[in-house]
């Protein structure tokens, strides 16, 4: 299975940098716009949503699928992008478009990153 709980920290800790530019790019810069402590307060909620839904996300669907992954089959990029794509459905069926889009991108991002560092290294 890789060394997968590196993998996990690594692939959420991408994204969150990508989630994170990408508001700045559509926001603009928050600490121009907000007091200091607003701007703090504001990263703050959103890293700790982004980070519980994420760790809910792995254990719910991440690690069981990554297991059957390895065991029934060879891991390769292509399963872990259905398994985002597949997310991104589900979501935009049951709750709308626009968050499917969104929790989609995510779910791909960290799956994608998360295959590439499974197997770059293994624990010793």
């Amino acid at each position: 299975m890789g060394n997968w709980d590196g993998a996990i920290i690594r692939s959420v800790g991408w994204v969150l940098l990508f989630v994170v530019a990408y508001s700045f790019y559509e926001i603009g810069i928050p600490i121009l716009t907000y007091p200091p402590q607003d701007f703090i307060a504001i990263f703050g909620l959103f890293a700790t949503v982004y980070l519980a839904i994420s760790v809910v996300g792995w254990l719910v669907i991440g690690l069981p699928f990554h297991w059957a992954v390895c065991n029934w089959s060879q891991p390769k990029f292509i399963y872990y992008l259905l398994a985002g794509v597949s997310v991104s459905l589900v979501v935009s069926v049951v709750g709308s478009i626009e968050a499917g889009i969104i929790f989609g991108l995510a779910a791909t991002a960290q799956a994608i990153v998360f295959r590439y560092y499974v197997f770059k290294s293994k624990k010793i």
